[in-house]
């Protein structure tokens, strides 16, 4: 099986597990996972790679430090422990900055991240503390200044990195690259957003179908950490820091991220704002935001190139930090955003009430029939025929709209289905199933109603029960932006 096919299966698995749970309950917490050593690190020509082996969270941790072979260990250098994004945290993946440091005379440590690691299962305390693990290695490695060990991270470790560093002053300086200033929740609707807009789909869908989708993720546990507040971990940051967005960025929000750590590292006695002119959200090069150009390519995945005077900029900037003359606070100029992002509230139990409500209120009829059948009665009841309707179109919008929404967040928008008239097909077929159960609704109600006389209870109770079924699609379509343009 190719990987391509193989990381598929996982999505189409994620997104049945998300219907799954909304039906019938949260996700149960995934349970811990040996830390399993990858492969190790293998420097370029004139580096040199150590393996080492720590003490994480309640794990063991391996990882390499890198080096210039020529550096001169007798004498004290500056050390920087590199945090990853998200994904596999494999050391590789942060290869060509851990050699951009190394290059510059500062011992840089990289290491895999911890085991249990994963989609349903993300720790961003144990995270912190991993790397807290390795500034207190690194500060014990021979050739390294313990008073100058500070950190580096992307993305994710955007989250974790200041965690570690308002928990201890070990770490003596903090770089971040493409941190997110929201909350994972709400950044990764941002992102999926993004790439949903990118295919020509109107903005209000390209919000409305992955917000719709994170409630779910969110309200069944199946994106854990998704509320973590980063302003208030920011405000305890006490180490000069330097802050770095491209100004292409498309997986975090760049202008609200660097808006928010230049107003909340109020305790930081140094903060150096820098935006990366048409930057990736990686440092990398791009002509979109979302390809990588140039760069290693390692098991498929292209890396990218990194900026030209990216890694001198946060060269430049560790070695005034770490010769005790960190730089006045700047800010580069906000860049603009494609989209603001929004707040998501994760669904609520009353939310998966009124869904199960939902469907069993559209299976009475078809259930009802099928009883009634059995006790021999035969001919179609008064209202059955848009009463059917209402249970095929119904059942069909409910279950669609929840399970495309969970698809498109678990498949990261790579495939939504194709566009017409800036709409995703998969969700104008959607619409017009909502569109034709409400009217089937309506023509079942009315039916009833008109009728109501010359029906028994039971029967008129039958079609009230379906009809409501149909008005109750109303609160799903608000909620998911089916009534949006």
């Amino acid at each position: 099986m190719t990987q391509r096919s193989t990381a598929r299966r996982t999505r189409l698995l994620t997104a049945v597990t998300a219907v799954a749970a909304m039906i019938f309950g949260s996700a149960a917490p995934a349970a811990a996972a040996p830390s399993v050593p990858m492969a190790p690190y293998t420097p370029s020509a004139g580096l040199t790679a150590t393996e080492v082996t720590f003490a994480g969270a309640g794990t063991t941790l391996h990882g390499s430090v890198v080096r210039r072979a020529d550096l001169d260990m007798s004498v004290r250098h500056p050390g920087i422990v590199l945090v990853h994004g998200s994904g596999t945290g494999q050391r590789v993946t942060v290869g060509q900055e851990a050699e951009v440091f190394a290059r510059a005379g500062i011992v840089t440590l990289i290491y895999d991240k911890r085991g249990d690691y994963g989609k349903l299962h993300r720790d961003f305390s144990a995270m912190a503390r991993d790397a807290l693990a390795g500034v207190h290695t690194l500060r014990g490695v021979p050739g390294v200044d313990p008073a100058k060990v500070g950190l580096w991270a992307l993305s994710e470790g955007g989250w974790i990195a200041p965690m570690a560093a308002a928990e201890s002053s070990e770490v003596a300086f903090l770089v971040t690259i493409g941190a997110p200033g929201r909350s994972p929740l709400r950044t990764q609707a941002w992102n999926i957003s993004n790439r949903i807009a990118a295919a020509a789909v109107s903005p209000s869908t390209a919000r409305s179908v992955p917000a719709a989708g994170m409630r779910i993720a969110a309200g069944t546990g199946l994106f854990p950490g998704g509320d973590h507040d980063p302003v208030p971990v920011l405000s305890q940051v006490r180490q000069p820091v330097l802050a770095m967005w491209g100004e292409l960025d498309v997986q975090v929000p760049p202008r609200e991220s660097a808006e928010i750590f230049a107003g909340h590292l109020t305790n930081s006695p140094s903060v150096t704002i820098r935006i990366l002119p048409h930057g990736h959200h990686a440092g990398r090069v791009t002509t979109d935001g979302f390809d990588r150009v140039g760069g290693p390519q390692v098991g498929g995945f292209r890396f990218g190139e990194l900026l030209p005077g990216y890694g001198k900029l946060m060269t430049d900037w560790i070695a005034q930090v770490t010769a005790g003359r960190p730089p006045a606070s700047s800010a580069d100029g906000l860049p603009a955003q494609r989209i603001d992002s929004r707040s998501i509230e994760p669904a609520t139990w009353f939310d998966f009430a009124v869904f199960a409500l939902l469907l069993t209120v559209l299976l009475s009829w078809p259930v009802t029939a099928v009883v009634r059948r059995l006790r021999g009665s035969r001919g179609a009841p008064v209202g059955a025929w848009p009463a059917r309707a209402l249970v095929v179109t119904g059942l069909a919008a409910a279950l669609g709209v929840t399970g495309y929404v969970c698809w498109v967040v678990a498949d990261q928008a790579r495939s939504i289905g194709g566009t017409v008239l800036g709409q995703p097909v998969p969700w104008l077929l959607l619409r017009l199933l909502l569109v034709l159960a409400l009217v089937s609704a309506v023509i079942t109600g009315l039916t009833g109603w008109r009728r109501r006389t010359q029906l028994s209870v039971g029967h008129r109770l039958r079609l009230a029960a379906v009809t409501a079924g149909g008005l109750l699609l109303l609160p799903l379509a608000l909620t998911a932006g089916l009534l949006q343009p």
